[in-house]
């Protein structure tokens, strides 16, 4: 707050001084005599396409490059109620420090009868300062005039003209003139007057209206674009990215090449050999800390630009694109992104460091290789210096950066514009390695009545642990406890801390960490209906980073990169936990997710690991990337658990003595109905000689071992699994969904134990090689493959995980698709399958060659 109130005194008197070298004003005048005429049109929008109750009927700009002057003329018609609340007041911004605001009328057309509504002393100029919050103060006004008597039909007129240029351009012209709005406009009528002698560089974005070209007297030319029922651009997406830009519009530019903007820019800004006052003696002692040793100066003077010069900037007039003088910006000890540059690089190379200022825009990033050389596309001024023959960027605006000697973290602008003469091209900035959060949550459940201790141990490094130390320096440790437990609180209405924030902090390493402590009151909640306790856990920390994505977003999102989060919940019980494992993930170009769930003893773990590896998702993946932030959020970050206390648990903890009972039921029914099976009576066979058939082989080993392999596994699953256990019998106590989830258990329990019959009754007819065994085992692998999608449709109400069972489903498709017709089929399953019930149905017939030969006569 008294940082604040500083900067508040120090602006105010700033202004004041401004105020009265150059007063604000709004003058009165007939409209310019240069500007060119167009045919009236008339014609309304469709309904459909008219929002907020009014619409443009024109808007006109009309741009002399010579005279420094922009002409703007609007008619909007009012149409309903909801259209005068938002069209009663003009707003014009200027800078009086160089532009002239001249009104030339202010119309209201009622039942096509004008009012003129023009009275200067009606005007409200206020300083208007949009970059205020940054630190920034730039010397434009707002010119208001609020329109008494709208009503409903009204067509409000108004034209003015702002004449004037920043000198700092030396009459250089470089513009974008947009041809669409956000709301439908009927007419646009936009031109430029410029000398022939000038050439103007003109690049259309997204389909612009069609360019006239007429010459004028006096040497002049005009460049005209008109166009009708001109649609809005309209735009759900609140995240859409800095460089996306989805308007008709032009980017008009007299430079010829990048080098012009180079040397344009040097010779405002040229780095400082002298330095005198506080500057030349921090200098000196800079160099005779450092020695000879490059880095270490190098380290010094990014630490002191950094870390003793504020960031603060009034940039009015020149002071907009020039910056202040090294020596005074260290005096006064604050500066804004070129002040702090120019002081730095001026630094370095006084040092002997090979060093210059580079211009970047945060927003467009390496987007602004779409555009042409211009002055205007810049908005942040760095440092780019080479020590010991190893480049390394600069954002002096950035504060305690940690690392050692040339390891040091600068932001992803992608493109510069290094100032050096003889550049004539942008370049591309290389990527920085990015830091890591890393935090751990450790919740401690003693029982379900005391509160529960909660430990965080969070651990950044690089560009994290750099925004971590920056936040912790600008607020008192008490204002930052506040913020951490007030995060907390939101989650846990009753958590209270339990000790003060410990921060570790190794600059050297650029890594911190900070712990705390908490206790958290009523953390279980006792749900009357079933008498247990509940407790619920979300994961916060990751549902911060994903953007809410709406049905109708079809624009590039942007997210928050660089980010990489390893995020561990730790769930600490006094006895072990009963649960499985879980994993999950999700890998795409722009992000990484992935979930895992493990016990480990008396501890759930909950392991996130989110990252961001690209600034934006494309539209064209807009769609998978909605269903993905969908899928996190409703399945992967939300954790619900009861817990039993001791009492409980010995009540729990038995066994299912109704499922067991169940289960020997099934068991006997299935023995009883085995013997039947296999004594039935079957038909009689004649047999050559006293063979039983062919031998069992080949293939039929593997049958003989994948039954038996299958009766073992699902009987130990069964007897030592969780379907005998009262524990899970009592998962849902009441409602629809116990009744449907007991009778899953009831249907898993009673068909593992048919499966694991219908296998041995095969391993019997294998073994006894019965003729019945080739209809028998290819109902069994029909059986298992209908029992596994019967149970997973089932099952799948309540768990909501379809990976394995997917791959139980494959195997069992595959399996009947194999055995099934080589039973019924194989030319050795038809001669080893031959035995009959009873024994007795075989009739042996002797060789007919070795009874012919018995009975022939004797010699």
């Amino acid at each position: 707050m008294q940082k604040h109130l500083l900067l508040l005194i120090s602006i105010f008197i700033w202004s004041h001084t401004a105020v009265c070298a150059a007063v604000p004003a709004v003058h009165v005048s007939a409209k310019p005599t240069w500007i060119g005429g167009y045919k009236p049109y008339n014609q309304k929008p469709s309904a459909r396409n008219i929002e907020n109750g009014a619409y443009n009927e024109l808007v006109e700009e009309q741009i002399n490059v010579e005279q420094h002057s922009i002409y703007n003329h609007f008619i909007t018609q009012i149409i309903s109620e909801s259209g005068v609340q938002s069209n009663s007041e003009i707003s014009v911004s200027f800078n009086p420090a160089y532009e002239r605001l001249d009104f030339h009328e202010i119309v209201v057309w009622r039942d096509n009868k004008p009012q003129n509504r023009l009275n200067i002393s009606a005007f409200k100029v206020l300083a208007d300062e949009s970059e205020f919050d940054r630190f920034i103060y730039n010397g434009t006004y707002a010119a208001k005039y609020i329109l008494a008597d709208i009503r409903k039909g009204d067509r409000i007129e108004y034209s003015y003209t702002i004449t004037g240029s920043n000198p700092i351009f030396s009459g250089k012209f470089c513009r974008s003139i947009y041809f669409q709005g956000y709301s439908v406009i009927a007419h646009q009528y936009s031109s430029i007057l410029f000398s022939a002698n000038r050439k103007l560089n003109i690049k259309a974005f997204n389909g612009i209206p069609k360019m006239t070209q007429t010459n004028v007297s006096g040497g002049l030319k005009r460049y005209e674009w008109e166009s009708f029922q001109v649609p809005p651009v309209r735009s759900s997406n609140n995240n859409q990215p800095d460089w996306y830009n989805a308007f008709q519009r032009v980017q008009v530019s007299d430079y010829a090449s990048w080098a012009e903007v180079v040397n344009w820019a040097m010779q405002i800004n040229p780095l400082v050999s002298i330095f005198k006052g506080d500057l030349a003696v921090a200098v000196a002692k800079l160099k005779a800390q450092a020695g000879p040793d490059k880095e270490k100066y190098f380290r010094e003077a990014v630490k002191l630009v950094q870390n003793e010069v504020r960031y603060m900037g009034i940039e009015t007039g020149e002071y907009s694109h020039r910056a202040n003088d090294p020596a005074k910006v260290f005096k006064q000890r604050y500066g804004d992104c070129k002040d702090k540059a120019l002081l730095l690089a001026s630094i370095l190379k006084a040092g002997g460091i090979d060093a210059a200022m580079a211009l970047v825009n945060t927003g467009l990033a390496d987007k602004i290789d779409n555009f042409l050389p211009s002055s205007a596309l810049f908005n942040h001024a760095v440092v780019v210096a080479t020590v010991n023959h190893q480049q390394v960027w600069v954002d002096a605006t950035m504060a305690r950066q940690g690392g050692t000697g040339t390891q040091i973290y600068f932001p992803a602008y992608s493109r510069a514009l290094v100032l050096k003469a003889g550049n004539n091209a942008l370049s591309a900035i290389p990527l920085c390695p990015t830091g890591k959060i890393t935090c751990t949550e450790s919740y401690t459940v003693n029982n379900e009545k005391d509160s529960v201790s909660l430990l965080v141990k969070t651990k950044y490094t690089l560009n994290q642990a750099d925004v971590i130390r920056g936040r912790l320096a600008s607020s008192s440790t008490s204002e930052t406890e506040k913020s951490y437990l007030d995060y907390y609180s939101k989650i846990y209405p009753s958590v209270e801390a339990k000790d003060t924030l410990t921060v570790i902090d190794d600059e050297q390493k650029n890594e911190l960490i900070t712990i705390e402590r908490y206790s958290i009151g009523k953390y279980m909640k006792l749900d009357s209906a079933d008498g247990k306790y509940h407790g619920s856990f979300y994961a916060n920390a990751i549902d911060e980073q994903l953007p809410k994505i709406n049905g109708q977003t079809k624009t590039p999102v942007s997210v928050n990169y660089p980010f990489d989060m390893d995020y561990r919940v730790n769930l600490i019980f006094p006895s072990p936990w009963d649960m499985e494992t879980k994993e999950w993930s999700v890998q795409r170009d722009s992000y990484r997710f992935n979930f895992n769930r493990f016990v480990n003893g008396d501890t759930l773990v909950l392991h996130y690991r989110f990252a961001y590896v690209k600034d934006f998702v494309p539209a064209d993946k807009i769609s998978q990337f909605r269903q993905d932030v969908k899928d996190i959020s409703d399945s992967h970050l939300s954790f619900g658990f009861n817990y039993t206390s001791p009492t409980q648990s010995r009540e729990v903890a038995g066994i299912n003595y109704w499922m067991v009972i169940f289960a020997i039921v099934v068991l006997f029914v299935c023995v009883f109905l085995g013997v039947k099976l296999y004594q039935r009576q079957t038909t009689s066979i004649r047999v050559s000689g006293y063979s039983y058939g062919r031998p069992i082989g080949g293939w039929l080993y593997l049958i003989v071992l994948g039954l038996s392999v299958a009766a073992i596994k699902i009987s130990v699953s069964l007897v030592s699994g969780y379907y005998l256990k009262l524990s899970l019998w009592n998962t849902y106590q009441t409602g629809t969904k116990s009744i449907l989830f007991k009778a899953l258990l009831f249907f898993e329990t009673g068909g593992n134990v048919l499966t694991i019959c219908y296998a041995i009754f095969c391993l019997i007819l294998i073994l006894k090689k019965r003729d019945i065994l080739p209809r028998y085992i290819t109902g069994l692998y029909i059986f298992n493959l209908a029992f596994i999608v019967i149970d997973a449709v089932f099952a799948y109400s309540f768990y909501g995980e379809d990976n394995l069972v997917m791959s139980d489903i494959l195997k069992a498709v595959l399996a009947a698709a194999i055995w099934v017709p080589y039973f019924r089929m194989s030319t050795r399953v038809k001669e080893t399958f031959i035995v009959p019930y009873p024994d007795y149905n075989i009739t042996y017939e002797e060789n007919a060659d070795a009874l012919a030969e018995d009975l022939s006569p004797a010699e």
